[in-house]
Parts: C-alpha cells; structure tokens; sequence
C-alpha cells in the first residue's frame, strides 16, 4: 500500500512535478504583431495631432473673418449715420428755406402794398398778428406786423394792450422781457409799418381762449383798433 500511496502523492502533493505549456507560435510573429501595433498607435497620435492643427486653422481664420465682418459692419453703420445726419439737417434747411421764401413773398408784397397806397385818408391796421408756445407751458410768443394806408403824413404813436378772453372773462397780460421778466409797455411809432415780436405767460390757459392785441393811441383812453388770435393748442 506504501508505494501506491507515494506515487498519489508525488503527482499531487508538494512534490509533484510542475508541467508548462510552451505556444508553438514562431518568435518573428510576435516580433511583427507588436510592431504592428505600435504603428497603430503612432498613426492614431499623428492623426489626432494632425486634425488638432487644422481646427486650431481653422477656428483662428473664422476668427479673423469674424473681426472683418464686424469691422466692415461698424464702417457701414457709420456711413448711414452721416448720411442720416447729412439728410435730416438737408431737410431742415430745406424747409428752413421754404419758411423763409414764404415769409419774403409776404413780406415783398406787403412793402408793394404800403408804398403803393397813397391815396385816402392814413389808417393803421393789424397786418398780422399770430400766436406760438414758448418756452415753458404757461409761455406764448406774439408776432404782430402793424400798417399804416393811405397817405402817411403822420406817424402812428402809441402803445400795445393784451387781454385775454375766456368764458366770458378778460384777464390783462403783461408784455414780457427776453430774461421772463414784466416788461413796460410795447411802444408803438411807426410811419409805414412796425414789426413786434414777444412774450406773453397766459396763466390757466383753456381750451378755445383768445388773445386781443389793441393800439391804444397816445393821449386816447379807448383802443384805435384791436385784433384777436386763439391761444395755440
């Protein structure tokens, strides 16, 4: 029993011998295999840094181009903000200049009127008399072109009063100065014609209120002639 029990053990125990199984694979082959993969490996590096180059290319020429464009855009604007400018002070002047033609023609015509009339008795008129807002809310500017026809032996002297009519109510005003304060009274001393030009502050102005302008002579107590304008709204 001894011997079969020794030879159990010398093929299991801690004296069995050990067995290794060698590939039958040739060396070369495995030369070849790793050499494979190490240019496997060298073309994947290659590829990545190769295609990290051209992104970085192409990422700084849209850069470029996008600084470009931007440039060209900000010139362009520009441009049109001139031309804008150009055409809105072209147009100003446009009708600054139609203003002033219309107000010539009216003017030529009226010089024609007063030299031409000679003949009657002399009789000053309003001419004009027109109302605008001024400055501040309360604030009206006055125009007034006063004419004398007929013959102009004598010269007309005087001075102006303001009233202010609403709701069956008459308010004086006061002529003011260019720095908003009162002002005397507007003198009148023309032989032909006498061109006015001021400030009125309307306190409480309504809807539908006018302005009466009325030449009071010197030495008269009653207006020689009144003229009316609405208060623009």
């Amino acid at each position: 029993m001894k011997p079969l029990s020794r030879r159990i053990k010398r093929h299991f125990g801690a004296t069995a011998k050990h067995v290794a199984i060698r590939s039958q694979r040739p060396w070369y082959w495995r030369l070849l295999f790793i050499s494979i993969l190490m240019l496997l490996g060298y073309l994947l590096a290659y590829w990545q840094f190769v295609g990290g180059i051209f992104n970085a290319d192409s990422i700084k020429k849209l850069r470029q181009q996008n600084q470009l464009l931007h440039a060209n855009v900000v010139q362009i604007e520009r441009q049109l903000q001139v031309e804008r400018s150009a055409q809105a002070s072209l147009a100003r002047e446009m009708s600054g200049l139609q203003d002033e033609s219309m107000r010539l023609k009216e003017d030529v015509a009226f010089y024609k009127n007063v030299l031409n009339d000679n003949s009657g008795v002399a009789d000053p008129k309003f001419y004009s008399f027109k109302l605008s807002k001024g400055a501040t809310p309360n604030r009206y500017d006055y125009h007034i072109m006063l004419a004398q026809s007929g013959r102009h032996n004598s010269a007309v002297q005087g001075h102006l009063q303001f009233t202010l009519s609403t709701a069956g109510e008459k308010t004086s005003l006061l002529p003011l100065t260019p720095d908003g304060k009162e002002a005397p009274l507007v003198k009148i001393n023309f032989k032909y014609y006498q061109r006015l030009e001021g400030s009125l502050d309307v306190p409480n102005a309504v809807s539908g209120a006018t302005v009466e302008a009325s030449l009071i002579e010197n030495g008269a107590s009653q207006p020689r002639i009144s003229q009316k304008a609405d208060l623009p709204v």
